[in-house]
């Protein structure tokens, strides 16, 4: 990924652009140090530990994803002479064989006290950095159905750091996985316990709004395209609950098609959202999927241009 600074001439006027000179890391550790400071803000996700021994492994990184409640494994690389698949599969199955490992250095950080089931182990990934990647290694990790993500890091001369998450793009379909209908009944803190590498299943986009009948497919459609309209840096992040529209780390707002309905919930404190004709219901008191105090349920796109007034109410704050 090439970049570019803005040339300046004597006037102080943007007249063209000088490319950017990429140096590189001096060593793996460099690259893993300036990570391991910036965990939340360049993955969003929160640091656990460094150097993390278990089973036979040296893991360089373990996080965590509050949004997946899953652990995330994070390896860094110099060369491309590794097989991306072969070290993340023994990655993966030592992390399930040695869960209580990992709880305990989640409670030791965080100085909490939970248990293997407080976790979905079925949303456990491994993310591997590197500067770049081969042409096999980015096919092999392509599958949306493994749990392994490729993201490339640079440093430039001027001190710039850029981290790219390379995107999947062997689209294989699949049937959704513990992903819920209309009369299921769904938490964010159900168990789910994995014994087994197979059982891990990635959540994608797709599973949830393959879930809606075609109208409420159609319903995310035009609601997804508008957010995209709004603002193209969004981050779309879809967890078993809820599809998150992300900018800055933070949920604008969340989708959830259903069989019939398609719910939403926008990302504003009880108070903070200016709806005058009360169409959102209030469940900062009840339990609820999505973030924020505001929740609808909508079957047809009637009033759809006055709920996206709303949404963009929380667009604004978090952009």
């Amino acid at each position: 990924m090439k970049l570019y600074q803005l040339k300046m001439n004597e006037a102080g006027q943007k007249v063209g652009l000088n490319e950017m000179t990429a140096v590189g890391f001096n060593k793996e550790r460099q690259l893993q140090n300036i990570i391991e400071a910036n965990l939340a803000l360049t993955m969003d996700i929160d640091f656990i530990a460094s150097e993390f021994t278990v089973g036979k492994y040296r893991m360089d990184t373990i996080g965590y994803d509050r949004d997946m409640r899953a652990f995330v494994i994070i390896e860094y690389k110099r060369t491309q002479r590794y097989s991306v698949i072969d070290q993340g599969t023994a990655y993966l199955n030592t992390l399930i064989n040695h869960k209580a490992d990992f709880v305990l250095a989640y409670n030791e950080k965080f100085n909490e006290r939970r248990r293997t089931n407080d976790f979905d182990w079925t949303q456990t990934r491994v993310a591997f950095i590197a500067q770049k990647f081969d042409e096999y290694q980015r096919d092999a990790a392509s599958n949306p159905d493994l749990p392994i993500e490729l993201y490339t890091a640079d440093c430039f001369a001027n001190g710039v750091v850029s981290l790219n998450k390379l995107e999947k793009t062997n689209n294989v379909p699949r049937n959704a996985n513990n992903v819920g209908n209309d009369n299921m009944e769904l938490s964010k803190n159900d168990a789910v316990k994995v014994k087994d590498i197979k059982e891990l299943t990635p959540i994608k986009e797709s599973d949830l709004v393959g879930k809606g009948s075609d109208s409420v497919q159609e319903l995310y459609e035009k609601i997804k395209e508008t957010l995209l309209d709004w603002d193209a840096n969004f981050e779309i992040k879809a967890t078993k609950v809820y599809i998150g529209f992300r900018l800055n780390r933070h949920n604008v707002v969340d989708l959830l098609p259903q069989k019939r309905k398609l719910k939403i919930w926008i990302n504003l404190d009880k108070g903070e959202l200016d709806d005058p004709e009360g169409l959102f219901r209030d469940v900062s008191d009840t339990g609820h999927w999505g973030n924020g105090a505001y929740e609808l349920s909508i079957v047809n796109d009637e009033r759809l241009e006055y709920i996206m007034s709303l949404i963009k109410q929380s667009w604004r704050k978090r952009k």
